[in-house]
């Protein structure tokens, strides 16, 4: 299919997500859990615990979207919440060896579907296509055009 400049280049991104997010959730279907896998996935790359606050800042998602995701995450045995010692304002999310267990899982899918995903370029492009997709983006992190935040709640659906 070819593509011009007057295509809504939204579109694409849009289908690429959902094209990522249906890989990793591929992979991870045998889990009991369908969602959140990059939650995890981000809890366990910090060098630190993370608070909700926290999450909900690199998720880029509000604070009652993360209580949500943190209940849901517990409920299944992943993480469980814990109150700052110095400020009891402050939930600490902790991995618990349940999710320790499926982290490497986790990180393997999302490599996988980082190849995938761009198996169709040559090592040159893939480069490229990364380094002025982050480019732009944080372009936008920095230079907002926008005042509203806009939730992309992908679900697994029966197909």
């Amino acid at each position: 299919m070819h593509h011009s400049m007057n295509d809504v280049i939204g579109k694409i991104f849009f289908d690429l997500s959902k094209e990522y997010v249906a890989q990793v959730t591929d992979r991870l279907q045998h889990l009991d859990i369908e969602r959140h896998y990059y939650a995890l996935y981000l809890l366990d790359r910090a060098e630190s615990t993370l608070t909700q606050s926290e999450l909900s800042e690199l998720l880029e998602v509000d604070k009652v979207a993360v209580v949500r995701l943190v209940d849901y995450l517990t409920e299944a045995g992943y993480v469980k919440r814990k109150v700052d010692d110095h400020d009891r304002r402050k939930q600490h999310v902790i991995l618990q060896p349940k999710a320790e267990e499926v982290l490497p899982e986790i990180r393997e899918a999302f490599s996988k579907a980082n190849e995938n995903l761009l198996e169709v370029l040559n090592e040159k492009d893939k480069k490229d296509f990364l380094r002025i997709a982050a480019r732009i983006r944080d372009f936008y992190e920095e230079n907002p055009l926008h005042r509203i935040k806009v939730n992309m709640n992908y679900k697994r659906v029966k197909v």
